[in-house]
C-alpha cells in the first residue's frame, strides 16, 4: 500500500514552535506520499504566516479544533487522514505502520501515547491514556487518529463542537462495526499542556470534563467557557 498517499491535517492556533514541528516532520515525510495539512484558527494567519518556506498546505478557518479539523480534510487528497496535534511527534516509521493498519487490519485507528518527561506522574497518566483507548476503544486526538477516506466521510466526519471533537469522531466510526486498532507504537507529545496549569490541576479538570461528557452525555458548546478560563 505504499502508493496510497497519507494527508496529515494539523489545527494550530498561536504556535510559537510551529517551525521546528513542521522541519522534523518534513524530514520524516520527505520519502513517502504525504501532504502536510495547516490548519490556522486565527484568522489573521498568525501561525501559518512563518511557515513560508515549507511545502505545505496553509488554510485559515474559524477557531475551534473540530472546525478546523474539518476543513483540513476539505482540502485533503490523501487516501488516509491523519490527524496530528503541533506538539505530538509521530515515529519515524508512521507511513508504513498507518497504511498497513488501513490495509490489513482496520479501516481506522490510533497510536499509544508517549509524553516527553521524565516525571513519574506521566507515566501514570500515559497508562490510563493507554488502557482506555485499548479496552474502552476510544482513543484521544493526542494519539495521532488516523482514518481511511472513505470511512470518514462515510461516517459523517468531524463535528464542529469546541471540545471532544476526537471522541465523537470516534463514536461515530464505532458505528461502522470495525474495531478500532491500537498501535503499540507511540507518538510522541509535549507535556507542556500539563506544565502551563500544573499537572495535577489539569488532569483533575480533564477528568471531570470527561465524566460530565461521557456519563452525562453534557453538550460539549456548555464546556467552552470552562476549558477556556482554565487554559
Amino acid at each position: 500500500m505504499k502508493s496510497k498517499k497519507v494527508s496529515i491535517i494539523i489545527p494550530v492556533f498561536n504556535e510559537y514552535s510551529i517551525d521546528h514541528f513542521i522541519s522534523a516532520l518534513q524530514r520524516k515525510v520527505q520519502d513517502y506520499n504525504v501532504e502536510i495539512i495547516i490548519v490556522d484558527g486565527d484568522k489573521s494567519g498568525s501561525t501559518i504566516s512563518k511557515l513560508g518556506k515549507y511545502d505545505v498546505k496553509a488554510i485559515k478557518s474559524e477557531k475551534g479544533r473540530g472546525t478546523q479539523l474539518k476543513k483540513g480534510v476539505e482540502y485533503s487528497s490523501g487516501d488516509i487522514l491523519l490527524f496530528l496535534h503541533a506538539d505530538t511527534e509521530l515515529p519515524d516509521d508512521f507511513f508504513n505502520i498507518v497504511t498497513n493498519v488501513c490495509a490489513n487490519i482496520s479501516p481506522y485507528g490510533a497510536f499509544s501515547l508517549k509524553i516527553d518527561s521524565g516525571k513519574p506522574l506521566y507515566r501514570i497518566i500515559e497508562i490510563f491514556t493507554n488502557l482506555r483507548a485499548k479496552y474502552l476503544q476510544m482513543p484521544f486526538g493526542d494519539q495521532a487518529i488516523f482514518v481511511k477516506r472513505e470511512a470518514y466521510f462515510e461516517s459523517g466526519g468531524f463535528s464542529e463542537i469546541p471540545i471532544f471533537e476526537d471522541v465523537d469522531l470516534v463514536r461515530k466510526l464505532k458505528k461502522s462495526g470495525a474495531k478500532i486498532h491500537i498501535l503499540k507504537e507511540t507518538v510522541t507529545t509535549s507535556s507542556r499542556r500539563w506544565e502551563s496549569e500544573g499537572i495535577l490541576k489539569a488532569m483533575m479538570r480533564n477528568w471531570y470534563l470527561q465524566i460530565l461528557y461521557f456519563i452525562f452525555n453534557i453538550n460539549p458548546h456548555n464546556f467552552k467557557k470552562f476549558y477556556r478560563s482554565h487554559k
